[in-house]
C-alpha cells in the first residue's frame, strides 16, 4: 500500500505539499526508527516544561514568555522592549526619580496611536454609525 502523492508538475518545490494516506496506511506499524522512539516516550519526556516566567535566571527579561510575547510581537514591540529592559536595569530609587519614564511614555503613545490593544467589543462599536446628535455634548440648563 503506497502513499498517494499529489502531482508535482505544477507545484513549486519551495512550497508545502499535501500528502494523503488511507486509514489502513495510518494504522500500519511505525517503521522509521526515530518515529518509533518518539512514539514510546511519554508527553512529559517529549515536551519541554521549562518556563522561567517573565524573568530569566540572570534577571533579564524573558521576551519569549507567553505572558509578554504578545506585547513583543505587537506594533509597539520595540517600545515595549525598550521600556521593560530599562525598568529591569534600574533600581527602585532610579525608578522613583523617573528613570525609564520616557521609554514608558513612548510605549503608551505608540499604544494609543496604533490602538493595538483594543478589546474585541471596540471593533463592534466602530461598525455602528452613531448619529451626530448623540456625539455632541448635551448642555445643562441652569
Amino acid at each position: 500500500m503506497g502513499i498517494n502523492l499529489p502531482s508535482t508538475s505544477n507545484v513549486d518545490s519551495e512550497k508545502h505539499q499535501l500528502i494523503f494516506i488511507t486509514e489502513e496506511e495510518f494504522r500500519e506499524p511505525i517503521t522509521d526508527e526515530y518515529a518509533k522512539r518518539l512514539s514510546e516516550l511519554s508527553p512529559d519526556e517529549i515536551y519541554d516544561h521549562y518556563n522561567p516566567g517573565p524573568t530569566l535566571p540572570d534577571g533579564s527579561v524573558n521576551f519569549e514568555c507567553h505572558c509578554v510575547s504578545h506585547l513583543v510581537a505587537s506594533p509597539c514591540g520595540y517600545e515595549f522592549r525598550s521600556a521593560i529592559s530599562c525598568q529591569k536595569g534600574a533600581d527602585d530609587e532610579d525608578l522613583k526619580e523617573g528613570k525609564c519614564a520616557e521609554e514608558f511614555v513612548s510605549f503608551m503613545k505608540c499604544v494609543m496611536e496604533t490602538k493595538c490593544f483594543r478589546a474585541k467589543d471596540d471593533d463592534e462599536d466602530e461598525k455602528t454609525d452613531v448619529p451626530a446628535e448623540i456625539e455632541e455634548p448635551v448642555e445643562k440648563s441652569a
